[in-house]
């Protein structure tokens, strides 16, 4: 793949994953009445902010906390909007990435675009589903570190989703599975 090529690739690929949490970052723009959205320095604070119990990573690989820890409300319906989708991101390149998006809503809180399923693993005792936006004429193959990958799964209402951008498999497997009660 050129250069120019695998650099449009990242590009799109990066920006389809920010569309995946784009809806629930409109929260951010007015806090609601409620004072629980916003942006926190710590994962106590958001899970305070939020109402549910919290994961955090005890693995990140090397990665840094790339920004404080996000509280929006869930907007993919009506009926979610009064539950709490946080997100916490680690790498500051978009050469890589871990991110962890959680929220009691017991499904996702944006709508993803087509993905390809590429496996399922256990995590922390659910079942869960590893998909790749990848093997399409405008992303690379799924055998690639350049692609998207998202882990997901649910326990105990809580919806999980893990997200990697240039790493391979297994590190987003160890991400999701070194989480931690906060």
């Amino acid at each position: 793949m050129g250069r120019n090529r695998l650099a449009a690739t990242i590009a799109i690929g990066v920006a389809a994953a920010a569309s995946v949490v784009s809806v629930a970052t409109i929260a951010f723009a007015a806090p609601d009445a409620a004072g629980k959205t916003g942006q926190f320095a710590t994962w106590s604070a958001a899970q305070t902010a939020a109402g549910f119990r919290l994961m955090k990573p005890l693995k990140t690989y090397g990665l840094r906390k790339a920004d404080e820890v996000s509280v929006a409300r869930c907007e993919i319906s009506k009926k979610k909007a009064a539950k709490r989708n946080v997100i916490g991101g680690y790498g500051l390149t978009y050469h890589h990435t871990l991110t962890l998006s959680q929220n009691n809503s017991n499904g996702p809180c944006a709508k993803a675009g087509q993905s390809t399923s590429l496996a399922t693993y256990k995590v922390r005792g659910a079942k869960a589903y590893l998909t790749g936006l990848c093997g399409s004429a405008h992303f690379p193959a799924c055998t690639s570190t350049k692609i998207i990958l998202f882990l997901t799964w649910r326990k105990g209402g809580v919806y999980y989703q893990a997200q990697s951008f240039g790493e391979p498999r297994r590190v987003i497997l160890g991400f999701a599975r070194s989480l931690v009660g906060v």
